[in-house]
């Protein structure tokens, strides 16, 4: 008699290989998708921050005497849905005469997540809504500086 070698796989051989591909392929679609976010995330935080310099920017043609009436202001931020994104200015004397220190933070819903402490996102701080109990609402977009006379 004759023997035969036969090739190929077995079926444990088989669904031991489909398992590790299927796990592997589970693995990059999942990385797939947190590239989505983070990229979404990217996005939003840019046009943010592009606001925000705006609205420094804007500040600084203002007669220096009327700077402190900004104070508290909010505005929208261009490239957000209604009522998904807001930005407040704070304006701060200094211990110099004629130095003012100006703060703007935007908060803004970035996929259903907020971003930044203001949770309702009136410009505002409400009762519970400084996480950090510091006093002020803090979102990772913030952009402070230093206005002279």
């Amino acid at each position: 008699m004759r023997s035969h070698t036969r090739g190929g796989f077995t079926l444990i051989e088989l669904l031991a290989a489909i398992t590790i591909l299927t796990i592997c392929l589970s693995g990059l679609l999942l990385s797939y998708a947190n590239m989505l976010f983070i990229s979404d995330l990217a996005r939003d935080m840019t046009l943010a921050n592009t606001a925000a310099r705006s609205i420094i920017e804007d500040i600084k043609r203002v007669d220096f005497d009327q700077i402190p009436a900004l104070n508290g202001s909010t505005s929208t931020i261009n490239g957000f849905a209604n009522n998904d994104a807001i930005m407040r200015t704070e304006v701060f004397n200094t211990a110099y005469n004629g130095l003012l220190r100006v703060r703007v933070v935007a908060f803004f819903r970035s996929r259903g997540r907020l971003i930044g402490e203001d949770t309702d996102l009136d410009g505002a701080m409400d009762i519970g809504e400084d996480a950090n109990n510091n006093n002020r609402l803090d979102s990772p977009v913030e952009i402070v500086t230093l206005i002279a006379r």
